[in-house]
């Protein structure tokens, strides 16, 4: 397992860590207010770009091994995301958006699955569709009547009929996978190195 942090620079009162794990958290201003919450932390500062965090602090209130500690829970438990090992390079963001589309797709699969032993639309079935439009709506920020995956769903839908609404949701959810592998091939992430 990879180290959590790295010690930069290290005086009584002031540390400078090197924490790999910050690519992976986009929310700086609540990690900071946190720390800073602790008593004898006077100052929190993060620098995403080179995946550092400055602490100062009071060395007679707080030992840095307490800060340590601190820091290796904290950050510790971006190693819970599932599928870590196969994602790790991309983006928190696109992470979720693949993980939602996984989810709905194994949820698509067995509607189909059960759906031909059926004629009418169960819950499952219903939980498949909602499930799909949250995964297409939810992805990307710009308008979201204008994305593909919406555009087709709602084609589908005025083509094929809401009686046929499961393979509406699947022919949705083909075309937002096949986004989401566009713009994973798009948005390559680009490597950080550093020297320790």
């Amino acid at each position: 397992m990879n180290p959590q942090f790295y010690i930069l620079h290290d005086i009584p009162g002031r540390l400078r860590l090197q924490i790999p794990s910050l690519r992976d958290k986009t929310d700086y201003e609540e990690i900071e207010h946190m720390f800073s919450s602790l008593n004898g932390v006077s100052l929190v500062r993060i620098e995403p770009i080179i995946q550092t965090m400055l602490i100062k602090y009071d060395s007679a209130h707080l030992s840095r091994n307490t800060i340590f500690r601190y820091v290796s829970i904290f950050f510790q438990q971006t190693r819970l995301d599932p599928l870590d090992d196969i994602m790790i390079q991309m983006h928190p963001t696109t992470r979720s958006d693949w993980l939602r589309a996984l989810f709905s797709g194994g949820l698509l699969l067995l509607a189909g699955i059960r759906k031909s032993s059926f004629h009418k639309p169960d819950a499952l079935v219903y939980g498949a569709v909602v499930a799909t439009g949250y995964t297409v709506l939810s992805h990307g920020k710009s308008n979201k009547i204008r994305h593909p995956d919406v555009l087709t769903g709602i084609l589908s839908l005025l083509s094929l009929g809401p009686s046929n609404m499961l393979y509406v949701a699947m022919i949705t959810w083909i075309v937002n996978v096949l986004e989401l592998l566009h713009e994973k091939r798009k948005f390559q992430p680009q490597r950080l190195y550093t020297m320790i």
